[in-house]
């Protein structure tokens, strides 16, 4: 997956990014050969070793916290559960820390995967474009900027070449986003390593969630290739994929559900109690509003709303898309 092709370019500009891309793999296989020649590139495999099946531990060892900053212990479960469940859909209120948990995740399986030189693959979606570009994205690029890189065992992502607008590139592999409305590009995600990582999961059209499932086709014990999924939102409606995960419908039992509860979230510092209480009144504690921000539960639009929530947030989400769409 090519930026040209995720902003949607003319195949001049594919055939020019792709010498481009070229150009820059054989710079970075350059650098690992230099490392290898100093004794460097020996720290990083033992990094990818060492952090292989534990983002948490990662998070805590590699990540430098600003301080009075942590992980919190549902942070700290999350992460480990994606590489011993699999397939986790994780939903709760807003401020839970979202964007941290599926950035972290990220850099993570990208870096351990690659120190260890395995073929990878990791796909990122989310409700629209715009969340990947102007949310998720930079908050991948921030909590790189906080990983110590003296325990990874390499220098730090260049801007240039390896850490770009919506991809991580590198020799083995590459983390890149993809639209929702662009099914394919996640069905044609084949590697020995694959994580998919959704981002504001709650109105992700199916079409994406059966795309990966197809990608997901060879994975498992019996091929030696490996396959995680971590979906995340506040929920909405209860309609659609991520709400059936939740409600464990048919065909939905590969996937482990987490409901990470305001209360959970005031323990951890992460929402403000006095925040709740004031929403509790602005929004009423019946109203859908509150159910899903707040609480983290699905709920109906209220009953006197003409048009439902979701309807509305699914509008704004396509129009932004479009507009992404027709400035590239």
């Amino acid at each position: 997956m090519r930026l040209s092709d995720l902003l949607g370019t003319n195949s001049g500009l594919s055939q020019a990014q792709a010498k481009v891309n070229e150009e820059l793999e054989r710079q970075v296989a350059e650098r690992i050969k230099k490392a290898k020649a100093s004794g460097k590139a020996g720290d990083f495999e033992k990094f990818g070793k060492a952090y292989f099946d534990s983002p948490t531990k990662f998070a805590h060892d590699c990540i430098m916290w600003p301080e009075g900053e942590a992980p919190t212990f549902y942070q700290d479960e999350i992460w480990d559960s994606i590489p011993t469940l699999e397939r986790v859909a994780v939903r709760g209120p807003h401020g839970l820390g979202k964007s941290c948990l599926c950035s972290i995740s990220i850099l993570w399986f990208g870096l351990t995967r690659e120190a260890l030189s395995l073929d990878w693959k990791l796909p990122v979606t989310a409700s629209v474009g715009n969340q990947l570009k102007n949310y998720l994205w930079p908050e991948v690029k921030k909590w790189s900027r906080r990983i110590d890189w003296k325990k990874i065992g390499r220098p730090a992502f260049n801007s240039r070449n390896e850490l770009l607008t919506l991809e991580l590139h590198q020799t083995f592999g590459q983390a890149f986003c993809v639209a929702p409305e662009e099914p394919a590009k996640i069905e044609g995600a084949h590697a020995d390593h694959l994580y998919f990582c959704y981002d504001e999961a709650k109105i992700i059209p199916t079409g994406i969630w059966d795309a990966a499932e197809g990608a997901f086709s060879g994975a498992g014990k019996d091929t030696g290739r490996y396959a995680f999924a971590l979906a995340i939102s506040t929920p909405g409606e209860p309609t659609g994929r991520f709400y059936e995960i939740h409600q464990q419908s048919k065909g939905m039992k590969a996937w482990t559900p987490r409901h990470v509860k305001v209360e959970d979230a005031i323990k951890a510092g992460r929402i403000s109690a006095e925040w709740v209480e004031l929403m509790k009144l602005q929004w009423g504690e019946k109203s859908a509003l509150y159910q899903q921000k707040v609480l983290g539960n699905f709920a109906s639009s209220d009953a006197d709303s003409i048009i439902p929530l979701e309807w509305v947030e699914a509008a704004a989400h396509r129009f932004e898309s479009r507009t992404l769409q027709a400035e590239a």
